[in-house]
């Protein structure tokens, strides 16, 4: 019933946002709808999340009055707006052209690669190597089952996430909310990852590039194997790449003149999606906006209409930002809290960490590191298509002639923007190891790329070949195997440069062929050709200019799309003799075992959860999000955030932390203050870990590794009943019983 009611929610907002698109914003183009529509369908979204959260309303019936009300104010402008209300001269629709073959073969290649992606992260256990059980996944868990919004610590983790932007969060609890459960949470970048490419295709288009090279173009940039990866996971840099590219279309096109001011606003709320998804926005989000402020106040008009603009793009920016950078402001004094913010040695804005303390950090890189650097970039691009990237973006495009001088500058202009997103990571983010923080940058330089692939034909069938070579093969062939020691371009051990393929069509064929060729073997590898087979299949059928009107014309496509999501479901499915605990838990070696026992002890109807120790607490909600799970303070302050213990260590002259860690909430442990604090939320298993020492070493209370809690449990026995860990020789894992006094 509730996957039913979530699936009706889904199609009504996504047609709530096509028609606010077409009615408002009066666009004919296809692209510039598909990606207004989707931009104002989430908008909605996050919006109603942050309201209904606020208000203890995140449930069914109040998730289903905000989308009506959506379809409502939709509907409502259609009427009072007829067909569609032009705002400014819109550029004219140039003649439907058919895909050539290399770009059929990409796009036949994305789809098959994205398919098998998607499949691993909807169908098998969240990774641990990533965010989303550490805190995007956790919040959104936690939000669902309160039926609210509120602020969740994270103590043994990344702890500063609790004052991160987090509308990637409140979209993964919409899509837990409307399913009831994890499922599509799991892969809920893979929109984005879509609208990522979209957005890429048509600034392409629109600064002049054919049909066919800005979608080769394009399939090079989704398919880096590092925003493959990002994108299918429960992370959220995805969703801020798809704003930022998406803000950096509609700006083009008010900065161009192809349309009036709704352009601008709509550019403004994709940034401000940005600015609201992913801290590190802050230092790549605003010079895209001082350009559309620039273009506002160059377009022609009065003083009024000026600052009617500016204004607008304001308003505009800050619908989708302003919720979470206020509520730190109203919390801390900080905007952009944790983040400590000082000027020629004087403090602006408190906060616990500055770059000083993130240089302390694993994923720090120093500035001057340059074959980090060049690893970095390598990785991302791929070592045998990098040289057709730098190229493009360094002019290749304009040799042996130059596009029309009206799209000259601004495809510089835009060469200029992917350079100064890179330049921007490395020389303000600290963290340089992250390279998912600069992958915006490759979505620009899909432009110029696709401009260079237009000089020769013979450009854009060598592009279609390289990008077969990447999806198949590691990164190192032919030169390299998959040893980092062989790679005669690794420049340094910090970064891996021996990257596996992203498609495993070369090693099932291996296998099959290692196999002998046996009749289990054989037919694995006839259905997963198949699957490629039907991906270009979808591909042409979706691409191939309309010969029929109404439903006809989609009868192809959506067929072929079912059968390959059918088949594909075959191909890459976890079977029928997977149980429930292993399509929920990873093989974490560390922890697999605990887990296991940990989900027999909560019972089938779950159970109230404690935790310490770990970072991963998201998986202690067991299969089917069943238990209720929450980290308890050790001191007498049961409801205060890592917030409130730093205002008290500023007062007593201690709110600098020398890390990114900081420990004050464990700095006074008191046992009976805890054991009141564990009854008053009615806890029923306490489980301890082991401490991952790189997330905070303060938090080690003995030999083995654990915190203080274990030595509480241990030595309380009258209320506190080890049930797993040390009778079977667990070195990670404790669970206790929480006994009646």
């Amino acid at each position: 019933m509730v996957q039913a009611l979530g699936l009706l929610l889904n199609i009504i907002l996504l047609g709530s946002g096509w028609w606010g698109a077409y009615s408002v914003f009066g666009s004919k183009e296809v692209g510039a709808r598909l990606l207004a529509s989707s931009l104002l369908a989430w908008a909605w979204c996050i919006l109603g999340m942050q309201i209904l959260g606020i208000l203890g309303f995140l449930n069914p019936p109040g998730l289903a009055c905000w989308v009506g009300l959506g379809l409502l104010v939709a509907l409502g402008t259609r009427y009072r707006l007829g067909e569609a209300e032009q705002d400014g001269p819109v550029a004219a629709l140039t003649k439907t052209q058919v895909l050539a073959w290399p770009a059929l073969l990409c796009l036949t290649a994305l789809i098959w690669v994205c398919l098998e992606m998607a499949s691993q992260s909807l169908f098998f256990p969240v990774k641990v190597m990533s965010d989303g059980p550490i805190y995007h996944l956790y919040f959104a868990t936690r939000w669902w089952k309160a039926g609210k919004y509120f602020l969740v610590a994270a103590p043994f983790g990344e702890n500063a996430a609790t004052y991160f932007p987090a509308n990637g969060d409140l979209w993964f609890a919409w899509l837990i909310a409307t399913w009831g459960g994890d499922r599509f949470a799991r892969v809920g970048q893979a929109p984005f990852l879509v609208l990522s490419g979209i957005a890429s295709y048509q600034i392409s288009r629109l600064l002049g590039a054919g049909r066919s090279s800005s979608l080769i173009a394009t399939t090079w940039f989704l398919t880096s194997t590092a925003f493959l990866v990002f994108s299918f996971q429960a992370n959220v840099d995805t969703i801020f790449i798809a704003n930022y590219l998406v803000a950096t279309y509609f700006f083009l096109r008010y900065a161009r003149g192809n349309d009036g001011i709704t352009s601008l606003f709509l550019g403004g709320l994709a940034a401000g999606g940005a600015l609201g998804t992913k801290s590190v926005a802050i230092v790549f989000v605003p010079p895209l906006i001082l350009f559309a402020l620039t273009a506002a106040l160059k377009r022609p008009g009065s003083t009024n209409q000026r600052v009617t603009r500016t204004v607008g793009l304001i308003l505009s920016t800050l619908i989708l930002s302003g919720f979470w950078y206020i509520q730190n402001a109203l919390l801390t004094g900080n905007p952009v809290y944790p983040l400590r913010v000082e000027l020629f040695g004087r403090t602006l804005l408190t906060g616990w960490y500055g770059p000083d303390a993130m240089q302390q950090s694993q994923f720090y890189i120093p500035l001057s590191f340059w074959r980090a650097f060049g690893d970095i970039m390598l990785a991302v691009l791929d070592p045998r298509l990098a040289p057709f990237w730098i190229v493009a973006v360094a002019g290749a495009w304009a040799v042996p002639r130059p596009p029309k001088p009206a799209q000259t500058r601004w495809i510089w202009l835009i060469s200029l923007l992917s350079v100064a997103n890179v330049l921007l990571y490395w020389l303000f983010v600290p963290y340089r190891t992250q390279q998912r923080f600069m992958l915006q940058a490759l979505g620009l330089a899909v432009a110029p790329l696709a401009q260079t692939f237009d000089r020769s034909r013979w450009l854009g069938i060598l592009g279609s070949f390289l990008l077969i070579v990447h999806i198949a093969t590691p990164q190192s062939w032919p030169i390299a195997a998959l040893d980092d020691r062989a790679i005669p371009w690794d420049l340094t051990h910090l970064i891996p440069n021996a990257i596996s393929p992203p498609l495993s069509l070369v090693s099932t064929v291996s296998r099959t062929l290692a196999s002998g060729g046996d009749l289990a073997s054989s037919l694995y590898l006839a259905l997963y050709v198949t699957t490629g087979v039907l991906a270009g299949i979808v591909a042409w059928s979706w691409t191939r200019p309309a010969k029929k009107a109404g439903l006809a014309r989609h009868t192809l496509p959506i067929a072929s799309l079912s059968a390959l999501l059918l088949l594909g479901f075959f191909a890459y499915g976890p079977g029928t003799a997977a149980t429930p605990r292993q399509l929920f838990y990873p093989p974490f070696r560390d922890f697999y075992v605990g887990w296991m026992n940990f989900d027999n002890l909560a019972g089938p109807n779950g159970a109230r959860v404690a935790y310490a120790g770990t970072n991963i607490p998201y998986y202690l909600f067991g299969t089917g999000l069943r238990n209720d799970v929450r980290y308890i303070n050790i001191d007498k302050h049961r409801d205060w955030l890592l917030h409130d213990y730093h205002h008290l260590a500023e007062s007593e002259g201690n709110g600098v932390w020398p890390n990114s860690r900081p420990g004050w909430d464990r700095l006074r442990p008191d046992y009976l203050a805890w054991l009141a604090n564990l009854e008053a939320e009615r806890i029923q298993l306490l489980v301890v870990t082991r401490v991952n020492t790189s997330e905070g070493a303060h938090n080690v209370a003995d030999s083995a590794g654990f915190p203080i809690e274990k030595q509480w449990a241990d030595s309380h026995p009258d209320r506190f009943q080890m049930v797993y860990g040390e009778g079977e020789r667990d070195p990670w894992f404790r669970v206790y019983r929480l006994l009646q006094p």
